[in-house]
């Protein structure tokens, strides 16, 4: 394994579009999942409206997931429609920027919801439970970036205890 840069880590918003003529600019990182197998690093939106981190379901088969078997499913309002969740406890990798390694990444236990039906762009969103709550991530529309930082930043930087 190289070396891991120190945190923070910035990333460049991604173009998603165009939509009604203009590129839309999202604030993404690249996340790898893993449980008995380890999937290929995916693009994951960074959706701080998402209470969840939600993946593709053909994630969960990569990383050898059955989701035929009993898991804990929800049903979760997802694109303007309720659509059934099943969540599993999985390793999640959030790999190092301008690093060509795949094994320089941070490394945290997380549930990760896969729903039936999938249709965002990005084949991960990582939401408040099991990615905010792991990082100070500031994300800038001005900067054009995303940055992932440790979770005490925010306390060093504010003055407010986490949790408070």
């Amino acid at each position: 394994m190289a070396a891991r840069p120190p945190l923070p880590w910035v990333y460049p918003y991604q173009e998603d579009g165009p939509r009604l003529g203009t590129i839309v600019l999202r604030p993404i990182v690249p996340i790898t999942l893993a449980a008995a197998d380890v999937a290929p690093t995916s693009l994951a939106l960074v959706d701080s409206g998402s209470e969840h981190v939600l993946a593709a379901p053909w994630l969960a088969t990569a990383i050898g997931i059955d989701l035929g078997q009993s898991h804990r499913e929800i049903g979760l309002g997802v694109g303007g429609e309720t659509v059934k969740v099943r969540f599993a406890d999985v390793t999640l990798r959030l790999q190092a920027p301008d690093v060509d390694d795949d094994d320089t990444y941070l490394e945290w236990q997380g549930e990760v919801g896969f729903p039936h039906h999938w249709r965002p762009t990005w084949p991960i969103l990582v939401g408040q439970i099991s990615f905010l709550d792991q990082f100070t991530v500031t994300m800038s529309r001005l900067a054009q970036h995303v940055a992932i930082d440790a979770p005490e930043a925010f306390d060093e930087r504010y003055g407010i205890q986490c949790g408070s």
